[in-house]
């Protein structure tokens, strides 16, 4: 039923296509990197916001299924935050049951957004679900709300907030971790991943699209931390940082003047890669759900891929190469 419905988005979009043509992307390219010596493929999506709704449910599965039929097997599929809209258990049982049934990834790595902190009963609680869920639906063993972990050899890092507000907040103890982890990390002399539901602060033309009427300078980013979670991760080379959060869709560089932001940013060899929200359609940029950005790592180089998972098609006028140093 999941696969007739999806392909029948997929004719509706391709008769779309014939007008609009190539704004709508490739629907023929295989799910495999673009070239063979690929090291390390993986997906990304963020913003997921379940709740015990059904259809939201079923919207989560096109994307599974999307990753499970990958022509080259994904390594990991990579989710940024906000799982669940309040952090109910009834809504991470949901997020689990989405899953049943599906092999998305070699790995799955699960990151806590704000939305993941608002139970009714207690931030305790909360971080509590957190880790539960994480062996539950990625077979994880964690402590907290931050963890590392490698895959083929290269380094995830995800953040969490310590506390149950909009910006996050991670402690000392926290930053510390960080710290250590990103020196360990670049004793291998491979890319790092870190993944943090919130963007660093004035990052994708932050303050201004998180859409207050009055923005605050940290609004929509990580907040009081910010500056030194950014100083970190920019003492090292060859840094990706994914977040979510922010609900833009797709723009690049020469859609800047037009949206006021770029999905990834670089800053030397430090590249902040911003994701669409998966579940709702976006307010700005590329108008569209069910989106996010595949990751191809290569020796030299690694190129950041923009795919609608619940129609099956490539965005490529959204392909970003960087050269690593």
């Amino acid at each position: 039923m999941f696969t007739f419905i999806r392909s029948l988005v997929a004719v509706i979009m391709s008769l779309l296509s014939v007008c609009f043509s190539p704004i709508f992307g490739d629907f023929t390219a295989d799910t495999k990197p673009l070239k063979d010596d690929c090291r390390l493929y993986f997906a990304t999506i963020s913003d997921i916001h379940m709740t015990e709704e059904t259809a939201r449910r079923d919207m989560l599965r096109f994307g599974l299924e999307d990753f499970e039929n990958s022509t080259y097997p994904l390594d990991a599929v990579v989710l940024s935050g906000d799982l669940t809209d309040h952090g109910e258990e009834a809504e991470w049982e949901m997020l689990k049951e989405a899953f049943d049934g599906y092999t998305p990834a070699k790995n799955i790595i699960l990151a806590q957004g704000n939305h993941d902190t608002w139970t009714e009963e207690s931030f305790e609680k909360a971080q509590e679900l957190f880790i539960t869920y994480n062996k539950e639906i990625a077979d994880r063993e964690i402590e907290n709300v931050y963890y590392s972990t490698k895959i083929n050899g290269y380094t995830f890092i995800v953040l969490g907030s310590e506390t149950d507000r909009t910006s996050a907040y991670m402690s000392d103890t926290q930053l510390e971790w960080l710290s250590a982890e990103m020196e360990k990390a670049s004793e291998d002399g491979l890319p790092i991943f870190v993944v943090s539901h919130w963007p660093i602060n004035e990052s994708h033309g932050l303050p201004e699209t998180w859409g207050d009427d009055e923005p605050e300078i940290d609004d929509g980013g990580i907040g009081d931390q910010s500056a030194r979670v950014e100083e970190i991760l920019k003492s090292y080379e060859n840094v990706f940082m994914i977040s979510g959060h922010i609900h833009s869709g797709f723009a690049k560089e020469s859609q800047k003047n037009v949206y006021g932001y770029v999905s990834v940013e670089s800053d030397g060899s430090f590249h902040s890669v911003n994701l669409p929200q998966y579940m709702y359609m976006t307010l700005r940029g590329r108008i569209a759900n069910g989106t996010g950005f595949n990751f191809e790592v290569y020796e030299d180089e690694v190129i950041i891929r923009a795919r609608s998972y619940s129609a099956g098609v490539w965005y490529t006028d959204y392909n970003w190469t960087i050269e690593l140093v």
